[in-house]
């Protein structure tokens, strides 16, 4: 990070820390909790865990999950909750996230409302949630299938971002999270866009600068609009029909991963926005060639047109039994609240599939 990056950002009720071991370890001390616990999936018990013993000085009673959307559910949470029954856990307890979006997700969501609610501090470890998902307080579960359809809005007491942890990143949880920071490079401005483009995941050595500029995009949202009643509704670009196509291939033995399933959402909102005369075909090209550039085509993802469409009718930011979502004008510049069609989603599919 150079040295005119903030090591951390204050928000109103939370700071989020930038490589800050010390700062969590003296934290976790002078909290003075009566149990220390930390949720991990079974990918961050192997690659996280040891380092976060190594780093902070108290004892962790440690609760391990499957890893993977499709174990975002109720389901999971009982045995959370009861895990933290059998530990002995109480509102004097404090609870430490150390995973990507689901464990953040659902472990934040189980603290919240374990006995009415308990600290909780999120240590992302992945590029999708040190950029996105543990920033702005989102907790939940998903039902049924349909994302986040159980949750609400909490921050936690603190998020720790350590980007040495993305090192042990498979190569598609890497784009996973690339890209939410290419969303938020598309709805803030020019600018960031042409620095993200100039970004190969699979090169970049140094993350830290890249992170903090996208979190700080996520930070002035979210700080401005946190229940989301408006602004915030930016931040869901590419996410009604990405996460649609998520949903719909849950299903499958090998599903897309969150960002994968946003960066085709982003191509066909992109397509949509176009289609309302929007958004120019010149910017469509451009946004379409970089995101093929970098994501291996998924056409089989979005055959299910109608399973598809059936999910977007499930979206959180519909009203009156009509689908709303976050469209874009201009690189740099979304419009929320904005009616589109099943058809128009249809055209947009097509598009996909045909590239």
């Amino acid at each position: 990070m150079s040295d005119n990056t903030s090591t951390h950002i204050e928000c109103k009720e939370y700071t989020i820390y930038f490589d800050s071991w010390d700062q969590l370890s003296s934290s976790i001390n002078e909290g003075k909790y009566s149990k220390v616990i930390c949720i991990v999936d079974d990918n961050t018990e192997s690659h996280c865990l040891p380092i976060l013993e190594q780093k902070i000085d108290a004892p962790l009673s440690v609760i391990i999950i499957k890893s993977g959307e499709k174990y975002k559910t109720i389901d999971t949470c009982t045995k959370i909750w009861k895990e933290m029954m059998l530990l002995g856990a109480d509102r004097h307890s404090v609870v430490i996230t150390l995973g990507g979006g689901v464990v953040g997700d659902m472990g934040g969501f189980c603290a919240a409302t374990f006995m009415r609610g308990m600290t909780f501090i999120h240590v992302p470890t992945t590029l999708l949630s040190q950029v996105d998902s543990a920033v702005g307080g989102k907790l939940g579960v998903d039902l049924d299938g349909y994302k986040n359809m159980i949750g609400l809005i909490l921050n936690p007491s603190a998020v720790y971002i350590f980007p040495e942890f993305i090192k042990s990143l498979p190569n598609r949880e890497l784009f996973s999270g690339f890209a939410e920071m290419i969303k938020h490079a598309l709805i803030s401005n020019v600018s960031l866009w042409n620095e993200i483009k100039s970004i190969n995941p699979l090169t970049q050595s140094d993350w830290k600068e890249d992170i903090y500029k996208s979190v700080l995009v996520k930070y002035k949202i979210t700080e401005e609009d946190p229940l989301e009643q408006s602004i915030r509704k930016k931040l869901n670009f590419g996410h009604t029909v990405g996460h649609a196509i998520e949903s719909e291939n849950l299903k499958n033995e090998f599903p897309l991963l969150h960002g994968e399933a946003i960066a085709i959402g982003i191509i066909c909102e992109c397509h949509i926005s176009f289609q309302k005369r929007l958004f120019s075909e010149e910017s469509l090209n451009e946004v379409t060639q970089f995101i093929l550039k970098l994501y291996d085509r998924h056409p089989e993802a979005v055959e299910e047109f109608d399973g598809i469409i059936s999910h977007t009718r499930h979206d959180k930011k519909n009203k009156g039994g009509n689908i709303r979502s976050t469209l874009i004008t201009d690189i740099g510049s979304a419009i929320i609240d904005q009616e589109i069609q099943e058809n128009e989603i249809k055209l947009a599919l097509e598009y996909y599939k045909a590239l």
